[in-house]
Protein backbone atom coordinates (compact mmCIF):
# COMPACT_ATOMS: atom_id res chain seq x y z
CA UNK A 1 0.00 0.00 0.00
CA UNK A 2 2.92 2.26 1.12
CA UNK A 3 4.41 1.40 -1.87
CA UNK A 4 1.38 2.80 -4.65
CA UNK A 5 0.92 6.00 -2.43
CA UNK A 6 4.59 6.67 -2.76
CA UNK A 7 4.29 6.08 -6.23
CA UNK A 8 0.81 8.57 -6.55
CA UNK A 9 3.18 11.07 -5.41
CA UNK A 10 6.11 10.91 -7.08
CA UNK A 11 3.73 11.09 -10.61
CA UNK A 12 1.88 14.01 -9.30
CA UNK A 13 5.56 15.52 -8.82
CA UNK A 14 6.38 14.81 -12.03
CA UNK A 15 3.09 16.13 -14.03
CA UNK A 16 3.41 19.44 -11.57
CA UNK A 17 6.81 19.88 -12.57
CA UNK A 18 6.10 19.05 -16.26
CA UNK A 19 3.10 21.99 -16.26
CA UNK A 20 5.70 24.14 -14.34
CA UNK A 21 7.93 23.69 -16.81
CA UNK A 22 5.22 24.42 -19.23
CA UNK A 23 4.61 27.85 -18.01
CA UNK A 24 8.12 28.55 -17.86
CA UNK A 25 8.81 27.70 -21.53
CA UNK A 26 5.84 29.15 -23.13
CA UNK A 27 6.46 32.87 -21.08
CA UNK A 28 9.80 32.74 -22.41
CA UNK A 29 9.08 32.15 -26.04
CA UNK A 30 5.63 33.99 -26.46
CA UNK A 31 6.33 37.67 -27.22
CA UNK A 32 4.20 40.30 -27.80
CA UNK A 33 7.26 42.03 -29.70
CA UNK A 34 5.63 42.74 -33.33
CA UNK A 35 7.71 42.40 -36.39
CA UNK A 36 9.37 45.19 -38.30
CA UNK A 37 8.63 46.09 -42.17
CA UNK A 38 11.41 47.99 -43.92
CA UNK A 39 11.58 49.28 -47.07
CA UNK A 40 13.75 52.06 -49.06
CA UNK A 41 12.94 55.52 -47.94
CA UNK A 42 11.60 57.58 -50.29
CA UNK A 43 8.63 58.09 -52.82
CA UNK A 44 8.00 54.83 -55.02
CA UNK A 45 7.54 55.52 -58.63
CA UNK A 46 5.30 53.08 -60.29
CA UNK A 47 2.60 52.84 -63.31
CA UNK A 48 -1.17 53.49 -62.87
CA UNK A 49 -1.28 49.76 -63.74
CA UNK A 50 1.23 48.53 -60.65
CA UNK A 51 0.41 44.93 -59.37
CA UNK A 52 0.92 44.10 -55.98
CA UNK A 53 3.82 42.04 -56.85
CA UNK A 54 5.48 45.44 -57.83
CA UNK A 55 4.68 47.22 -54.82
CA UNK A 56 6.15 44.39 -52.74
CA UNK A 57 9.52 44.04 -54.72
CA UNK A 58 11.53 46.22 -52.14
CA UNK A 59 10.02 45.32 -48.85
CA UNK A 60 11.17 43.18 -46.21
CA UNK A 61 10.00 42.28 -43.18
CA UNK A 62 11.69 40.61 -40.33
CA UNK A 63 10.65 39.09 -36.34
CA UNK A 64 13.13 38.14 -33.70
CA UNK A 65 11.64 34.64 -33.20
CA UNK A 66 10.59 33.74 -36.05
CA UNK A 67 13.12 35.59 -38.57
CA UNK A 68 12.13 36.32 -41.95
CA UNK A 69 8.91 37.27 -42.37
CA UNK A 70 9.11 38.48 -46.43
CA UNK A 71 7.41 36.37 -47.95
CA UNK A 72 4.37 37.19 -45.51
CA UNK A 73 3.83 41.11 -46.50
CA UNK A 74 0.23 41.85 -48.01
CA UNK A 75 -0.22 45.00 -49.74
CA UNK A 76 -3.72 45.75 -47.22
CA UNK A 77 -4.36 48.88 -49.12
CA UNK A 78 -4.24 51.73 -51.39
CA UNK A 79 -5.74 55.05 -50.34
CA UNK A 80 -7.14 57.85 -52.75
CA UNK A 81 -5.12 60.20 -54.21
CA UNK A 82 -3.43 62.37 -51.86
CA UNK A 83 -2.17 65.12 -54.33
CA UNK A 84 -2.50 65.36 -57.75
CA UNK A 85 -0.68 61.96 -58.83
CA UNK A 86 0.11 60.17 -54.70
CA UNK A 87 -1.25 57.98 -52.86
CA UNK A 88 -0.84 56.12 -49.78
CA UNK A 89 0.12 52.30 -49.88
CA UNK A 90 -0.13 50.34 -46.35
CA UNK A 91 1.40 46.81 -45.62
CA UNK A 92 0.70 44.12 -43.26
CA UNK A 93 2.38 40.78 -41.94
CA UNK A 94 1.92 39.29 -38.68
CA UNK A 95 4.36 36.50 -36.93
CA UNK A 96 3.37 33.25 -35.08
CA UNK A 97 2.12 34.78 -32.10
CA UNK A 98 -0.51 36.90 -34.42
CA UNK A 99 1.44 40.36 -33.64
CA UNK A 100 0.97 42.59 -36.44
CA UNK A 101 2.96 45.58 -37.93
CA UNK A 102 2.20 47.97 -40.45
CA UNK A 103 4.27 50.35 -42.82
CA UNK A 104 2.68 53.16 -44.85
CA UNK A 105 4.30 54.64 -47.71
CA UNK A 106 3.66 56.76 -50.48
CA UNK A 107 3.86 55.96 -54.11
CA UNK A 108 3.68 57.90 -57.33
CA UNK A 109 2.27 57.47 -60.60
CA UNK A 110 4.17 58.08 -63.34
CA UNK A 111 1.67 58.45 -65.95
CA UNK A 112 -1.44 59.38 -64.14
CA UNK A 113 -3.90 61.25 -65.73
CA UNK A 114 -7.57 62.18 -64.48
CA UNK A 115 -10.48 59.83 -66.63
CA UNK A 116 -11.21 61.27 -70.23
CA UNK A 117 -14.49 61.06 -71.62
CA UNK A 118 -15.17 60.08 -75.14
CA UNK A 119 -18.21 61.03 -77.31
CA UNK A 120 -19.31 58.34 -79.09
CA UNK A 121 -21.77 60.07 -81.32
CA UNK A 122 -22.67 63.75 -82.02
CA UNK A 123 -24.81 65.00 -79.46
CA UNK A 124 -27.34 66.65 -81.78
CA UNK A 125 -31.30 66.25 -81.90
CA UNK A 126 -34.44 67.20 -83.27
CA UNK A 127 -36.68 69.69 -80.71
CA UNK A 128 -39.28 66.77 -80.72
CA UNK A 129 -36.81 63.73 -80.18
CA UNK A 130 -36.27 62.84 -76.56
CA UNK A 131 -32.82 63.17 -75.14
CA UNK A 132 -30.37 60.25 -74.24
CA UNK A 133 -26.91 61.45 -74.05
CA UNK A 134 -25.33 58.29 -71.82
CA UNK A 135 -25.37 55.96 -74.92
CA UNK A 136 -23.34 58.50 -76.66
CA UNK A 137 -20.58 59.15 -73.82
CA UNK A 138 -18.28 57.07 -72.50
CA UNK A 139 -15.10 57.69 -70.12
CA UNK A 140 -12.13 55.69 -69.50
CA UNK A 141 -9.68 56.40 -66.67
CA UNK A 142 -5.69 54.54 -66.13
CA UNK A 143 -6.74 52.97 -63.08
CA UNK A 144 -10.02 51.54 -63.13
CA UNK A 145 -10.56 51.08 -67.16
CA UNK A 146 -13.83 51.74 -68.32
CA UNK A 147 -15.66 53.95 -65.94
CA UNK A 148 -18.81 54.68 -68.33
CA UNK A 149 -21.37 53.31 -65.80
CA UNK A 150 -20.40 55.92 -63.39
CA UNK A 151 -20.85 58.93 -65.73
CA UNK A 152 -23.44 61.73 -64.29
CA UNK A 153 -25.07 64.17 -66.61
CA UNK A 154 -26.69 67.00 -65.70
CA UNK A 155 -29.17 69.06 -66.81
CA UNK A 156 -30.11 71.08 -69.90
CA UNK A 157 -28.63 74.74 -69.23
CA UNK A 158 -29.88 77.26 -72.76
CA UNK A 159 -26.93 79.48 -74.35
CA UNK A 160 -27.12 82.74 -76.06
CA UNK A 161 -27.75 79.79 -79.42
CA UNK A 162 -31.39 79.05 -79.20
CA UNK A 163 -30.27 75.83 -81.15
CA UNK A 164 -27.32 74.98 -78.66
CA UNK A 165 -27.30 73.62 -74.98
CA UNK A 166 -24.62 72.96 -72.24
CA UNK A 167 -24.60 69.77 -70.40
CA UNK A 168 -21.97 69.35 -67.72
CA UNK A 169 -20.76 65.47 -67.11
CA UNK A 170 -18.34 64.58 -64.19
CA UNK A 171 -16.94 61.13 -63.39
CA UNK A 172 -15.00 59.93 -60.41
CA UNK A 173 -12.58 57.00 -60.39
CA UNK A 174 -11.66 54.65 -57.29
CA UNK A 175 -9.25 57.19 -56.39
CA UNK A 176 -11.09 59.81 -55.59
CA UNK A 177 -10.52 61.87 -58.21
CA UNK A 178 -13.33 63.42 -60.28
CA UNK A 179 -12.93 64.97 -63.95
CA UNK A 180 -15.62 67.09 -65.36
CA UNK A 181 -16.29 68.36 -68.57
CA UNK A 182 -19.13 71.05 -70.02
CA UNK A 183 -20.33 69.99 -73.99
CA UNK A 184 -22.65 71.50 -76.80
CA UNK A 185 -26.04 69.60 -77.25
CA UNK A 186 -27.59 70.86 -80.44
CA UNK A 187 -31.20 70.69 -80.95
CA UNK A 188 -32.94 71.83 -84.24
CA UNK A 189 -36.08 71.40 -86.62
CA UNK A 190 -36.56 68.17 -88.30
CA UNK A 191 -35.24 68.84 -92.13
CA UNK A 192 -34.61 65.81 -94.03
CA UNK A 193 -32.95 68.56 -96.78
CA UNK A 194 -30.40 70.02 -94.48
CA UNK A 195 -26.76 69.11 -95.54
CA UNK A 196 -25.10 66.92 -92.69
CA UNK A 197 -21.92 67.74 -91.50
CA UNK A 198 -20.25 64.70 -89.85
CA UNK A 199 -16.99 64.46 -87.94
CA UNK A 200 -14.16 61.85 -87.40
CA UNK A 201 -14.29 62.95 -83.32
CA UNK A 202 -16.63 65.16 -81.13
CA UNK A 203 -14.38 65.75 -78.22
CA UNK A 204 -10.54 65.76 -78.73
CA UNK A 205 -7.61 66.42 -75.88
CA UNK A 206 -4.62 68.30 -77.03
CA UNK A 207 -1.48 68.29 -74.81
CA UNK A 208 -0.57 72.32 -74.33
CA UNK A 209 1.69 73.87 -77.19
CA UNK A 210 1.30 70.99 -79.62
CA UNK A 211 0.02 71.50 -83.25
CA UNK A 212 -3.73 71.45 -83.71
CA UNK A 213 -5.36 71.70 -87.12
CA UNK A 214 -9.77 71.35 -86.83
CA UNK A 215 -9.73 70.19 -90.56
CA UNK A 216 -8.26 67.01 -89.35
CA UNK A 217 -11.22 66.13 -88.00
CA UNK A 218 -13.67 66.55 -90.66
CA UNK A 219 -15.58 63.37 -92.05
CA UNK A 220 -18.33 64.25 -94.54
CA UNK A 221 -21.21 66.40 -95.50
CA UNK A 222 -24.04 64.64 -96.41
CA UNK A 223 -26.28 66.28 -99.29
CA UNK A 224 -29.45 65.44 -100.89
CA UNK A 225 -27.43 64.04 -104.15
CA UNK A 226 -24.75 63.19 -102.41
CA UNK A 227 -21.65 64.61 -100.35
CA UNK A 228 -20.21 68.35 -100.76
CA UNK A 229 -16.32 69.29 -100.83
CA UNK A 230 -15.15 69.56 -97.61
CA UNK A 231 -13.11 72.67 -99.26
CA UNK A 232 -16.99 74.10 -98.76
CA UNK A 233 -17.09 73.75 -95.31
CA UNK A 234 -16.89 76.84 -93.37
CA UNK A 235 -14.50 76.43 -89.90
CA UNK A 236 -14.76 78.67 -86.71
CA UNK A 237 -11.73 77.84 -84.52
CA UNK A 238 -10.63 79.83 -81.94
CA UNK A 239 -8.65 77.09 -79.98
CA UNK A 240 -5.44 78.23 -78.17
CA UNK A 241 -3.08 75.44 -77.89
CA UNK A 242 -0.82 77.87 -75.32
CA UNK A 243 -3.78 77.96 -73.04
CA UNK A 244 -4.48 75.32 -70.68
CA UNK A 245 -8.70 74.94 -71.23
CA UNK A 246 -11.57 73.56 -73.46
CA UNK A 247 -12.91 74.96 -76.80
CA UNK A 248 -14.95 74.90 -79.23
CA UNK A 249 -14.59 74.55 -83.11
CA UNK A 250 -17.93 74.86 -85.27
CA UNK A 251 -18.18 73.53 -88.56
CA UNK A 252 -20.86 74.46 -91.36
CA UNK A 253 -21.54 74.18 -94.56
CA UNK A 254 -24.57 76.09 -96.59
CA UNK A 255 -26.38 75.10 -99.71
CA UNK A 256 -29.28 76.08 -101.27
CA UNK A 257 -31.40 73.25 -98.85
CA UNK A 258 -30.26 74.90 -95.84
CA UNK A 259 -27.49 74.69 -93.10
CA UNK A 260 -25.60 71.75 -91.51
CA UNK A 261 -23.51 72.20 -88.07
CA UNK A 262 -21.39 70.48 -86.45
CA UNK A 263 -19.11 70.93 -83.24
CA UNK A 264 -15.95 69.83 -81.95
CA UNK A 265 -15.14 70.49 -78.28
CA UNK A 266 -10.98 70.71 -77.23
CA UNK A 267 -9.60 70.11 -74.33
CA UNK A 268 -6.15 71.45 -74.10
CA UNK A 269 -3.98 70.26 -71.05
Amino acid sequence: MRTIKQVLIIALVVLLAANIATIIYQGTTDTTEPPVISCPDGVLEVSASVSEAELLADVTASDGQDGDLTAHVIVASISKLISEDTAKVTYYVFDSDDNMASYVRRIRYTDYRKPRFEVKEPLTYTVSEEIELLNRLAANDVVDGDVSDQIRVSTLEATENSSIYNITIQVTNSMGDTAALTLPVLRQDWDPQRPEVLLSKYLVYVNQGADFDPANYLAVVNVPNGEAELSDVQIENWVDTTTVGTYRVFYSYTNEFGSGTAILTVVVQ
